[in-house]
């Protein structure tokens, strides 16, 4: 598969070509650089690493916070519909909210890989679209897929970003944000700390990511969690057990004091 489409907002190139590692993945590239990895055939695959946390911590909690499964999920952030593709194999009955700035990706993604129902598609900026009136629709899930460096936009890195981000959930819902940064992990602290202060309550928090990401040694993604009603102590020990390994996972002190580390040097 090769098909490509020009993105009228940004005016970049999106891609989608096969990929040669796995046997039927396709690859959505923006300008050239990998974004997105699907597994045709196979939503339950996830390449990267973490897609497989998000699907640990929402298999993880959904049993305590949704009953089984989550009735909507608002994602901000297509990519090649990874994620929601795989949420519609496991809980086909779940309504999911796409918002992506790229009024053409959307589709372009959808007619070479489709999906049984297509999400609804909100066009225009995350930030703008949570300072509208949209902003009062209630979510169980809200996953952030927006950036994956410190050269993220500042408007989506704010507090008053992740505080709206986290108005929008239901009182037993769940946030999911994905970020990445060099090995020195200064953005990626001073964003987790963000983070953490629009929670309201650290305790509410749970960081998973790679053990040599959180020693600051390589660069990699992150992956921050955020439920109203927090995680029990089972469900933090079944995301550590899930992996990938080696990894670590941050909650309470342990979480504060990483936000710190490297802050003096």
């Amino acid at each position: 598969m090769y098909a490509r489409t020009r993105l009228s907002h940004s005016g970049s190139t999106a891609e989608l070509r096969e990929d040669t590692l796995t046997d039927r993945g396709v690859v959505l590239f923006i300008d050239g650089a990998e974004q997105s990895h699907v597994e045709v055939g196979d939503p339950d695959f996830l390449l990267h690493d973490y897609l497989i946390r998000f699907s640990t911590l929402l298999t993880t909690t959904a049993p305590r916070l949704f009953n089984g499964a989550p009735t909507s999920i608002l994602h901000l952030g297509a990519g090649a519909l990874t994620l929601p593709l795989w949420v519609e194999h496991r809980w086909p009955h779940t309504r999911q909210t796409v918002v992506e700035i790229e009024p053409e990706l959307v589709g372009f993604v959808l007619e070479h890989l489709p999906m049984r129902q297509a999400p609804e598609l909100v066009t225009g900026d995350a930030a703008d679209v949570l300072s509208s009136e949209r902003a009062t629709r209630k979510f169980d899930v809200v996953v952030v897929d927006l950036f994956n460096s410190a050269a993220a936009p500042a408007r989506v890195t704010r507090a008053a970003f992740f505080a709206r981000v986290f108005s929008t959930l239901n009182p037993q819902g769940l946030a999911l944000v994905n970020y990445g940064d060099d090995a020195d992990m200064k953005f990626a602290r001073k964003l987790t700390a963000t983070m953490l202060s629009a929670t309201g309550d650290p305790a509410t928090a749970l960081l998973s990511a790679p053990q040599e990401t959180l020693t600051a040694t390589d660069e990699g993604n992150l992956v921050f969690a955020h439920s109203p009603s927090g995680f029990t102590q089972q469900e933090r020990d079944r995301v550590w057990a899930a992996g990938p390994h080696p990894h670590g996972v941050l909650t309470d002190a342990e979480l504060l004091a990483w936000t710190r580390e490297g802050t003096h040097s």
